[in-house]
């Protein structure tokens, strides 16, 4: 791309002097330039659709942002070489006039650009912002947003437990256990095991289960110790919830 916009602009680099010609040519470059401006604000417009939606794929928008990227570098050599040739009488008042027009909009590009495209890391913390709230169906859209986006590998199991103690304290306990259950049995090595099943044996304490409720309190002193979720867990064995 920015190859082609320097063998595009090598003849007005050329001229040495103005002229109408000149003028002309110069005007079209400009236009051509905010032509692909728009168009590039239109992907960017499309991107945050996806984003706002939470259905855009993190490699997806990545991808898209270093198109845009490119197009931007490609554009400001293009904007560089016209003004070079403005500075050597090619382009009049009006030449001008158009540049500082193409500078703005690429102006606008970089601020847009300066929002990432992919933000599953935001949905993850404005999920814990609002759980902390307690404004629970929001943190769960949210959270649920952070596992539709393709997010960092290393906080999939901590989206899972924040859903599942969502929908612990939204009292949904059976669909709060199945989730703590998700993490014990597919992400075994996350440190959320440990409070997933105390707050599994919690859920079933809770939905009037003593007994399954105890089983895995149990099951969690035995298989983890030294955590604070087995000292809870001791507690309410013996004490009750």
């Amino acid at each position: 791309m920015r190859s082609l916009l320097t063998f595009i602009f090598i003849p007005l680099l050329l001229a040495g002097c103005a002229s109408q010609q000149d003028l002309q040519a110069v005007k079209w470059e400009v236009d051509t330039l905010k032509t692909r401006l728009v168009k590039a604000e239109n992907k960017i417009k499309e991107k945050d659709r996806l984003v706002e939606q939470g259905l855009g794929q993190q490699a997806e928008l990545q991808a898209r942002l270093n198109e845009l990227q490119e197009q931007m570098f490609a554009l400001q050599g293009g904007l560089e070489e016209i003004r070079n040739s403005s500075g050597k009488g090619v382009a009049g008042a009006a030449s001008e006039r158009r540049l500082s027009a193409v500078e703005k909009e690429l102006d606008d590009i970089r601020a847009l650009l300066d929002v990432q495209a992919a933000l599953p890391k935001s949905f993850f913390d404005t999920g814990m912002e609002k759980y902390q709230a307690g404004r629970f169906p929001e943190a769960l859209d949210d959270f649920n947003s952070f596992l539709a986006s393709n997010p960092e590998p290393s906080l999939v199991d901590d989206a899972h437990f924040w859903i599942g103690e969502t929908l612990y304290a939204l009292g949904k306990y059976e669909d709060a256990v199945l989730k703590y259950d998700l993490v014990t049995k597919k992400y075994a090595k996350s440190e959320k095991v440990p409070e997933c099943l105390l707050k599994q044996g919690m859920a079933f304490h809770k939905m009037g289960d003593s007994e399954t409720g105890n089983i895995i309190l149990k099951q969690l002193i035995q298989g983890h110790p030294a955590t604070d979720a087995a000292t809870k867990a001791k507690k309410i064995v013996k004490d009750g919830p």
